[in-house]
């Protein structure tokens, strides 16, 4: 037991590290990974070949692929083709604006790591609210719990799903059958609730010439005449490389390959054909995402070889009482509640070892689909729950001398929660009656 207590004051220690950005993340966990070894050869509970076992390798090979394919397409230039596109449809209509935001931001996330996803619509978004002289505040809100929602229907939209999917071995077509249709009522929740509370912008359509110029600014690449555009060559490996992966992705389970291997291949595509500078390697392949995970899952291993981990499932079990609903409901009200603290990655390597657990009293995807979506409502209660949420607060500030007046342009981790809480609340309880109805 005391084995278990000082894990869990170490790994808390190196998340408050973390989060207060004293030092480089993917350090940071190396560092922490180090001090568990370390602590379970001296209390010895804890091996290096149990903390390899303790790595989910298919996670990381899937991050390392579809880091390569968000990347050459970012640098194609189609991502800020697509945003004028949006500008241009809007037409200073404040309603459409939010739908058609929205929605971009959700499909594309569907595919794309939701911070390269966020990265590219947030400048956007301050461009257009702009030019309606509109409020940024809740349409950039709505757009980052909309990529949440994306990253949470397929196995390969963000960092929670592919640890799920690792550890549980399911394949694409699991996660479009288990998740996506919840998905797709919360996002016309979510669209009910901001459309009530959206600030309407002064009257007018929008300044294209002015989008245009902003974005193209924005955009990696220039055409003869100054103005963004698309790199041909780039957007054609990107798009053909996808368009295999994805296939593949569907097609994994018939042919016998892991989603993984399929991922893994794509990326070493991208190097190949991609152009892909090699200073820009590490950069490219999320190197310090990777680390980072590396690092997380050595130091969940050590808490799952502490016991910590087994008494949080013999809670669930307990309060539980053998009925599979109730136990499936802990388990994903847990990860909600958990998850604004450590973050959704973090959050589902924590608790992979407990579904784990789960998944053997109760088999079935269930348990997986329950955890999924208790972390995608704790991940929209808070910036700091959210993958790309510290992301969209400092580029929020960066723009925000482009606009006047009190906290217009800014979306700090309070003003947040006025829209992020009430959200989560709305998801868990409708999850929950999910969960209620597909559990055996």
């Amino acid at each position: 037991m005391a084995s278990a207590f000082i894990c869990l004051l170490l790994f808390v220690a190196v998340f408050v590290v973390v989060q207060r950005d004293l030092v480089d993340r993917g350090a940071a966990m190396l560092i922490g990974a180090g001090a568990f070894l370390l602590l379970g050869w001296a209390l010895d509970f804890y091996t290096p070949a149990r903390a390899v076992q303790a790595v989910y390798f298919d996670t990381l090979a899937l991050l390392f692929g579809m880091s390569l394919i968000s990347h050459l397409l970012f640098k194609s230039g189609i991502f800020h083709e697509l945003a004028f596109e949006v500008v241009t449809y809007s037409r200073g209509n404040a309603l459409l604006v939010l739908v058609l935001l929205v929605l971009v931001t959700y499909t594309i996330s569907l595919v794309f790591n939701n911070l390269s996803v966020m990265v590219v619509m947030v400048p956007l978004t301050l461009v257009l609210c702009r030019s309606l002289a509109m409020d940024p505040g809740p349409v950039v809100a709505a757009e980052l719990i909309a990529s949440n929602l994306g990253g949470a229907s397929t196995l390969v939209g963000d960092f929670p799903n592919m640890i799920i999917g690792a550890a549980a071995r399911l394949h694409f077509d699991d996660f479009i059958a288990g998740m996506m249709v919840p998905c797709l009522i919360l996002l016309a929740v979510l669209l009910l609730y901001f459309q009530r509370r959206l600030v309407a912008g002064a009257p007018g359509g929008v300044d294209l010439e002015s989008a245009r110029r902003a974005l193209a600014a924005l955009s990696p690449v220039r055409n003869r005449d100054g103005r963004g555009g698309v790199d041909p060559y780039l957007f054609r490996v990107g798009a053909s490389v996808l368009g295999v992966t994805l296939a593949g992705f569907f097609l994994a389970q018939s042919l016998g390959l892991n989603p993984s291997t399929v991922a893994f291949w794509a990326g070493i595509a991208i190097l190949i054909f991609g152009r892909v500078p090699r200073a820009e390697w590490f950069q490219a392949m999320s190197g310090g995402d990777i680390l980072f995970f590396l690092g997380l899952f050595v130091m969940v291993g050590g808490l799952q070889e502490s016991g910590l981990l087994d008494g949080l499932h013999g809670l669930i079990a307990a309060l539980g009482a053998g009925s599979a609903t109730l136990s499936l409901l802990l388990l994903m009200w847990i990860a909600g509640l958990v998850t604004p603290f450590l973050n959704a990655g973090p959050a589902t390597a924590f608790l992979i070892p407990v579904a784990k657990s789960l998944s053997v009293d109760f088999p079935g995807a269930t348990v997986w689909w329950a955890l999924s979506l208790g972390v995608l409502a704790g991940s929209s209660a808070t910036l700091s729950g959210a993958t790309a949420g510290p992301v969209v607060a400092s580029g929020m500030v960066n723009f925000r001398d482009r606009f006047s007046g009190g906290e217009a342009g800014v979306l700090d981790f309070r003003r947040y929660l006025r829209w992020g809480l009430p959200m989560a609340g709305l998801f868990l309880g409708i999850s929950s009656l999910y969960i209620m109805a597909i559990t055996p």
